[in-house]
């Protein structure tokens, strides 16, 4: 009887072998769950992603460069503009006013002095609104829209322009147009050519400083009109895009 209960152990140790365990498939290895690393070619980015990434810094940097300069570049930019402006209106005044009668050096005054003060109009009335008011006049694609909202978003230079580049040009060729109506009222050497002098002087600063301030309510009020209608009239020497 040992004997027989001696087999019988036998028998369930061999029948409680281990059996093989089968290799993991690749279906198992694909759904990872919560805790397992993911394969190693998983992990590395791939070569078209570096390239994006690497060409979004560079394009990251030569935005920021750009921007660091573009005070020294706009600087240089109104000093030239100066220039030219400064040379061509003094020309054109020199031509206008030599050996002219004394009316048409007035003539040449007044146009210095409305061209001066429209100019400061304009930069008041475009530096004073914003974007947004145009916009759904240029979704419905009116003309003049879009002109206007571009000069809206670059007010700061449009009104340096208009107000210092074009305002103190004008102020000095008019101090120029001044000097030779003084010439054509007064005799040289006299007591009446200080007090010509002065007087148109005193006359050019007062229309131009007095017409500013007045003006300057207007391009508040009428912001958008008069930006809408100098953008309007812009379409005419370029079109939109």
């Amino acid at each position: 009887m040992e004997n027989d209960e001696q087999q019988n152990l036998n028998e369930t140790k061999e029948g409680e072998k281990p059996q093989p365990t089968e290799p993991p498939s690749e279906k198992a290895e694909g759904n990872l769950t919560f805790g397992q690393i993911a394969p190693e070619s998983e992990e590395k980015p791939s070569e078209q992603g570096a390239d994006e990434k690497a060409a979004r810094k560079k394009k990251k940097a030569k935005q920021k460069k750009k921007n660091k300069n573009a005070w020294l570049v706009w600087g240089i930019s109104v000093f030239f503009l100066s220039f030219l402006l400064t040379v061509i209106f003094s020309f054109l005044t020199e031509v206008s006013i030599k050996d002219s009668p004394s009316y048409v050096c007035v003539i040449v005054l007044f146009v210095l002095l409305v061209l001066n003060i429209s100019c400061d109009l304009l930069a008041n009335a475009i530096i004073s609104i914003s974007p947004e008011a145009f916009h759904a006049m240029a979704s419905n694609k009116i003309k003049g829209a879009k002109r206007a909202v571009y000069f809206c978003r670059n007010a700061t230079k449009l009104s340096s322009i208009f107000a210092d580049v074009i305002g103190d040009i004008c102020g000095i060729v008019s101090g120029a147009a001044g000097a030779a109506l003084v010439i054509h009222i007064a005799v040289a050497g006299t007591t009446g050519e200080l007090i010509a002098s002065i007087g148109i002087s005193a006359a050019i600063g007062a229309l131009t400083v007095g017409g500013k301030a007045i003006f300057k309510h207007f391009a508040v009020k009428f912001n958008k009109q008069i930006v809408f209608g100098f953008a309007k009239f812009t379409t005419f020497f370029k079109k939109e895009k």
